[in-house]
């Protein structure tokens, strides 16, 4: 491809060049909080990769991420933004290597190799790139004053050109759909430094489980619950929608339900054909979809393998597969049984959850008003969207690779067990009006057959210290992630 042609390509896609401002389409003044753990990390020599489903937001926020660079000072010749998937390049089978020979040689006008400054180099959709680890490699260990910031809509892509080329060289950020609280932040219903009750009420945990002492849990609980109090009905109201929509970010200001359910279908057959059925070459991607639906009706179900390949009408092997790229495509998570004899933890059926409610509801046409006066399927949306905020939870409590909630089941059952310094919390989900005191006994049971700090009821609508055992209403609980 011409050099010529490419630059028209780049001044396209980096405005800023030429003292435009970047379009209203690619950035948004809320940010969310991923933008500033990644901020942090530009600081750093390593690639930050960006990994989450499509229309999370990574584009969004890389341009965020570009005008606060350039707020801060960064001359805007130093910062180059490609979305790699521009059907200009892939059409001609461009080569990473002239795309940057042209912005070197006529855009900053510098040899590479002669960078006394740090040039930022956002590359966004980086999966259409073939061999795009071993490239990315190649230029790190070069050394140039140049920090590359990636994004990929599937860990499918993006582990398997970690695992091969860039271990030790690159640090991944996980975008999934918006928090509950970021909801909230962005419509403006609680404060935009909620953040802080928020890591004081962490604190607290923390301190409860490695004191072992839960009234330490309970009162800065109680200092959380005080402080959103006030707006408890504005919450409530928003907190329907959410169990109802979900939360990826282009449906926040949609109010037609149809449309949502419509756009919802549509990002599946992108998320299965883009990301599982185009890398995994699947001959009969309708198992594959068939599969998704019955995970979606029962979610937080135990999953009888057996009787789903059966069901099927596939193998085992294959169908442990198709959970597997489910998986990676961020549109479910296994919780296993828990036990610290992990033998007895394979031995079980794990459940399984869809990881957003409007993905869950709109791929069973459950997405409408209806849904939230149907107390067993508005309990089962209540328990995956626990889940999902359980996991983040963990993660920020004990950051790791991959975030674990358990679940347990002896004479009685419980939904969740939290991990917290070793020691597990029991967690049940009673979003209804009366709660059967049989719920009780199962987390008493539990504490003392696993010597655990608290457990906790989440609630409807109870807010009550039972000794050892808390009950939370859920939208306090979700404020908490």
């Amino acid at each position: 491809m011409e050099e010529l042609n490419i630059l028209r390509i780049l001044n396209k896609y980096n405005p800023w060049w030429s003292n435009k401002d970047i379009p209203p389409s690619k950035i948004n003044e809320f940010k969310r909080g991923d933008f500033y753990v990644i901020k942090k990390l530009l600081e750093k020599r390593e690639i930050i990769s960006i990994i989450g489903p499509r229309r999370v937001g990574k584009t969004i926020m890389m341009h965020q991420l570009i005008k606060d660079l350039l707020s801060s000072g960064v001359d805007a010749k130093r910062i180059l933004y490609l979305s790699v998937d521009e059907i200009e390049l892939k059409n001609v089978d461009t080569q990473f290597s002239e795309i940057l020979d042209t912005y070197s040689k006529y855009v900053i006008k510098t040899p590479l190799d002669s960078l006394n400054e740090v040039h930022y180099l956002f590359l966004d959709e980086i999966q259409e790139v073939p061999d795009w680890g071993k490239i990315l490699k190649n230029w790190y260990d070069l050394g140039y004053n140049i920090k590359f910031v990636i994004s990929g809509s599937s860990s499918i892509w993006i582990t398997k050109g970690t695992e091969e080329s860039l271990l030790g060289r690159i640090s991944s950020t996980i975008m999934m759909p918006l928090k509950f609280s970021e909801v909230l932040r962005y419509k403006g219903i609680i404060p935009q430094d909620s953040y802080k009750k928020r890591a004081e009420l962490k604190e607290g945990l923390m301190g409860a489980v490695q004191k072992d002492d839960y009234t330490l849990w309970v009162n800065s609980l109680k200092d959380f619950a005080g402080y959103f109090t006030p707006l408890k009905e504005k919450i409530q109201i928003e907190l329907h929608r959410y169990l109802t929509v979900g939360g990826y970010p282009e449906f926040l200001d949609e109010e037609d339900y149809t449309k949502i359910s419509e756009a919802i279908r549509d990002k599946i057959k992108l998320i299965f054909f883009k990301d599982i059925v185009r890398y995994f070459r699947i001959r009969n991607p309708d198992v594959l979809e068939d599969l998704f639906k019955l995970i979606s009706k029962d979610s937080g179900g135990s999953f009888n393998l057996a009787k789903t390949a059966e069901l099927l009408d596939i193998q085992r092997p294959t169908l442990r597969d198709y959970l597997n790229y489910l998986t990676k495509a961020y549109l479910i998570q296994s919780s296993q049984f828990y036990s610290v004899n992990r033998k007895k933890r394979i031995r079980k059926q794990d459940k399984v959850y869809v990881l957003d409610a409007g993905i869950r509801n709109g791929i069973i046409d459950y997405l409408d008003e209806n849904l939230i006066k149907d107390e067993g399927e508005l309990g089962r949306v209540v328990e995956g969207v626990l889940f999902d905020h359980l996991i983040r939870f963990k993660f920020n409590l004990e950051r790791g690779p991959e975030p674990e909630i358990f679940y347990w089941k002896g004479k009685k059952e419980i939904d969740f067990v939290l991990q917290v310094k070793r020691k597990p919390i029991p967690i049940e989900s009673k979003f209804r009006k009366k709660i059967s005191g049989e719920v009780y006994d199962s987390i008493e049971l539990f504490l003392s057959e696993n010597n655990s700090p608290f457990g906790i009821v989440v609630t409807k609508d109870d807010f009550k210290i039972r000794d050892k055992i808390i009950d939370v209403p859920l939208w306090i609980f979700l404020l908490m992630v």
